[in-house]
């Protein structure tokens, strides 16, 4: 809610639907509503949003859930003038080995939307104790101690996923936080804390390992960064076109100056 505040309240905001829920169920269109916003679009798995040539299709959201509570979660698909763009985010296998994939999600996208040109996931591999999840408390207290997924995707998932949309371009899309951002305890590095990086990677399988496996099926491997700009190329290709939009450190100084770590910029706070 805190990034959707600086939009317009008459814009369409797609959330997941309660009537995916199996027992509990974020209630979005409440919560969104009470903010302002008058266009809350509940979408259940499979139902589409339509806009001038194209729209969206709600897809159902893996993983990501430590404590396998089942509460309904959507990803989606931008089917635009015969471009097909899929963002699963941080979906991937569950806990017992469900995803997208395996259920034939993404092969039931290709036949009625055609190929997918490009995928957006965080290819980051979270195995974590299942009491450090904020709902954790909503689980079994016999399982808080028991070792759950926060979004594991391993290479060989995602060239099965790139296999199964017949996409041409992947993108790592959360690989690259903002400047002024710290660096997120679990993927996002903004470059700042090389160290703290190598430690929680260190037994991760390589970014190169994942691009090898897509060029093998002719899908590129983008490791994007805050505000990348993808164009259609005159071939049909998507062509990633790194700094060529604002740059986040010149968005930041618009409204709060210099940052503390910029050169010659204050000095961090003390307490």
């Amino acid at each position: 809610p805190r990034t959707l505040l600086a939009f317009p309240k008459e814009t369409p905001v797609i959330v997941s639907s309660r009537t995916n829920r199996r027992a509990l169920y974020y209630d979005y269109k409440a919560l969104l509503g009470g903010l302002g916003f008058r266009r809350v679009v509940e979408l259940a798995h499979g139902e589409t949003w339509a806009f001038d040539g194209g729209c969206v299709v709600s897809v159902p959201f893996y993983g990501e859930c430590s404590c396998e509570l089942g509460i309904p979660r959507n990803c989606y698909l931008i089917a635009d003038r015969g471009r097909n763009i899929f963002i699963p985010v941080d979906s991937g296998p569950t806990n017992s080995g469900e995803s997208a994939v395996k259920d034939g999600v993404i092969d039931g996208l290709v036949r009625r939307y055609g190929a997918i040109d490009t995928v957006y996931e965080q290819p980051g591999q979270l195995l974590e104790l299942r009491t450090f999840a904020a709902y954790a408390c909503l689980s079994h207290p016999g399982r808080w101690l028991e070792v759950g997924e926060n979004c594991c995707v391993t290479s060989d998932y995602l060239t099965q996923l790139a296999a199964s949309a017949r996409a041409r371009l992947f993108v790592a899309y959360a690989a690259g936080g903002a400047d002024w951002l710290p660096d997120h305890p679990v993927f996002t590095f903004s470059g700042r804390n090389q160290a703290l990086r190598e430690l929680i990677t260190a037994h991760w399988w390589p970014l190169d390992e994942l691009k090898d496996k897509l060029a093998s099926q002719g899908c590129r491997c983008h490791y994007s960064r805050a505000l990348d700009i993808f164009r259609e190329r005159a071939d049909g290709f998507t062509e990633p076109l790194p700094g060529a939009g604002p740059q986040p450190i010149e968005l930041y100084r618009l409204d709060h100056g210099d940052p503390p770590f910029a050169p010659g910029g204050p000095a961090p706070r003390t307490r």
